[in-house]
């Protein structure tokens, strides 16, 4: 059974200013207005308003929100929620207004400068990445891929910003890519992870926060850990148990919006990889399946300009394919934060059950099993709301 809504709830909220690369704490400070997201293989971003006043000015609170320079970390209740980068900074009424993006938004800032490549032909030091300055070789692994180029980014000067690396430096997804990324190119790191991932067998990534393990003689710290999911992040319906239901006098969801939308409905993708005129990589992926059942052909294009492995822009274009593949649905929810299924117990990637019961517009009512794709939180020391982001299972 769904708990009912508590309006007593009361939420502690502490935002927690560091610098970038170091980490070390620069003041804790207020914020107004704060909302803060997640996305999955995407950075979820955060808007607020530091107050300026009596209380705060003499923290400093120009040189803690630095743009570019400096990070910012949401603690709710005790538990690290949230972490990014403070990107912009402009006046607002009674402050100044900062956004902030997760800290993958990084890797859209970074560039692969040094050709590097799995195949040793093309590189003057086969040696791999991470074992020296010049080193050019990629593992071949998808995982171990995203971890060269993280490993890469981490290696030029000032370019660390104490991401631990661990957990994609271990146990390899057993799905070998054919890359190359050339340095005349300059091939933007986080989009060459994000095409990594979206091809055939690829996986969901991210970069989590949180606090360490307290020990007796030890207090907890922060950390920055870049992850991945293979084959994919999150639990299924069945291993989540997540209902978000509406009707009845209970249920979480105060308010929903399930348009439809077959305007990008693909049933045959051409993906155009890297080359010029007849050389061009042209591959194609048909949904045979939609057209037999009597979908008509409608057609789509994508391009991937800096992919040079054939077999990679066909695992492209399939993806692309799938993910517009039946009229388009991409409903959204606004859900109570501390209603059963609560605020902390899903994340991106899960799998839910949503029910809504008859109403005037859905007279037989309406369920789907949906997975999470994005994930708002409005801070509030009351009661809170959620806005979910969904796609079909």
């Amino acid at each position: 059974m769904t708990t009912p809504f508590d309006p007593q709830t009361q939420h502690t909220y502490t935002y927690l200013f560091c610098d970038l690369r170091t980490d070390q704490l620069l003041a804790e400070l207020p914020l107004a207005g704060v909302t803060y997201s997640f996305a999955l293989n995407q950075p979820g971003t955060l808007r607020g308003t530091i107050p300026y006043n009596s209380e705060t000015l003499p923290l400093d609170p120009e040189t803690a929100s630095t743009p570019g320079r400096t990070a910012v970390y949401v603690d709710r209740d005790g538990v690290l929620v949230w972490g990014g980068i403070v990107w912009t900074r402009q006046n607002a009424d009674g402050g100044r207004a900062i956004q902030a993006s997760e800290f993958l938004s990084y890797y859209q800032h970074r560039y692969v400068k040094r050709t590097l490549s799995t195949d040793t032909s093309v590189v003057t030091d086969p040696t791999y990445v991470g074992s020296g300055p010049t080193a050019q070789r990629l593992y071949s692994d998808q995982k171990f891929v995203m971890w060269s180029l993280m490993r890469y980014a981490a290696e030029q000067s000032g370019g660390s910003i104490g991401i631990d690396l661990g957990q994609i430096a271990s146990a390899p997804h057993g799905v070998a890519r054919n890359i190359t990324y050339y340095q005349y190119e300059r091939p933007e790191i986080y989009k060459a992870i994000s095409e990594l991932a979206a091809a055939d067998d690829g996986f969901d990534f991210g970069i989590e926060v949180g606090w360490s393990q307290a020990t007796a003689t030890t207090p907890p710290t922060r950390y920055r850990r870049a992850m991945t999911w293979f084959p994919r992040r999150g639990r299924t319906a069945a291993e989540s148990g997540l209902v978000f239901s509406k009707g009845g006098g209970y249920g979480s969801i105060l308010d929903y919006d399930w348009p439809e939308d077959g305007t990008a409905v693909v049933t045959e993708m051409t993906g155009l990889g890297a080359g010029t005129g007849e050389a061009r990589i042209v591959k194609t992926a048909a949904d045979s399946d939609a057209i037999a059942s009597g979908w008509p052909l409608l057609e789509g294009v994508a391009t991937y300009d800096d992919v040079i492995d054939e077999t990679q822009v066909q695992g492209l274009t399939n993806a692309d394919l799938d993910a517009q593949a039946g009229a388009q649905a991409q409903p959204t929810f606004e859900v109570s934060a501390d209603t059963d299924p609560e605020f902390g117990s899903y994340s991106v990637g899960d799998q839910a059950l949503f029910v809504i019961d008859p109403e005037p517009l859905s007279p037989a009512g309406r369920s789907a099993v949906l997975r999470i794709v994005g994930i708002e939180n409005t801070a509030a020391s009351g009661p809170e709301r959620v806005r979910l982001t969904c796609v079909g299972a």
